[in-house]
C-alpha cells in the first residue's frame, strides 16, 4: 500500500479547496484514499495524506498509468 500527495503544485495544497492531487503505486491503493468527509487509511507516521478531501481530487496510478477522480455524486473514486 502506498499513496502520497503530489507536492509539485503547492498552490493546490494550500488553497481554500481540498481538491488534492495524489499519486498511488497500485490500483488497489485507490480504496485507501480519503474521500469527502471520510479519512483515508493512515500510512505509518503520515497524518496528512489521509485527511478528508474535496470532490474533484485526483490520483495518478503508476502501475497502469491511469488517472482517477473523486466524484461528487457518489463520493467514490472513478477511473477517467
Amino acid at each position: 500500500m502506498s499513496y502520497w500527495i503530489d507536492c509539485s503544485d503547492p498552490g493546490k495544497l494550500y488553497g481554500s479547496s481540498r481538491q488534492i492531487p495524489f499519486w498511488a503505486s497500485r490500483v488497489s491503493d485507490i480504496q485507501n484514499l480519503p474521500k469527502v468527509g471520510i479519512p483515508g487509511v493512515q500510512q505509518g507516521d503520515d497524518t496528512v495524506s489521509c485527511r478528508p478531501v474535496d470532490a474533484g481530487s485526483t490520483c495518478t496510478v503508476i502501475e497502469n498509468s491511469t488517472l482517477w477522480v473523486l466524484d461528487m455524486d457518489d463520493n467514490d473514486w472513478h477511473q477517467l
